[in-house]
């Protein structure tokens, strides 16, 4: 006997569509990377394609009800919104306005995973 099938909420559904978006992203900007590796001091090209992977894998499972893509998702998000907050402080002044959106955007991509009622029903939680 086949299990119900449960309706994707429109919350998950967006914030896979932010992590596809941010791996293809640092999936560009991993290749970005691997092509300058001799013309940087510090070479990031294959931290950046991991993360990629790591963003594109878990946006994939999570549209398959993954909890454990939905914690990883969010850890993720947490994480590059932590370092984004540090970097207002520490980067410089032309750095404080991408920042602080790249923390806005972590942080709403935490709150799509954990906020809505049809998320947390969707994950169980």
């Amino acid at each position: 006997m086949e299990g119900t099938r449960r309706d994707l909420p429109f919350a998950v559904l967006v914030a896979s569509f932010f992590g596809f978006a941010k791996a293809a992203f640092l999936g560009f900007m991993g290749l970005i990377g691997l092509l300058s590796w001799e013309d940087v001091t510090e070479p990031w090209g294959i931290g950046a394609l991991v993360l990629a992977a790591l963003f594109a894998i878990a946006s994939w499972a999570l549209l398959r009800g993954s909890r454990v893509a939905r914690t990883v998702l969010a850890g993720l998000a947490l994480a590059g919104g932590g370092i984004a907050l540090v970097y207002v402080f520490v980067g410089p002044t032309s750095a404080i306005g991408p920042s602080l959106v790249t923390a806005g955007m972590a942080a709403a991509l935490i709150w799509l995973l954990y906020g809505p009622r049809g998320s947390r029903e969707y994950f169980g939680s």
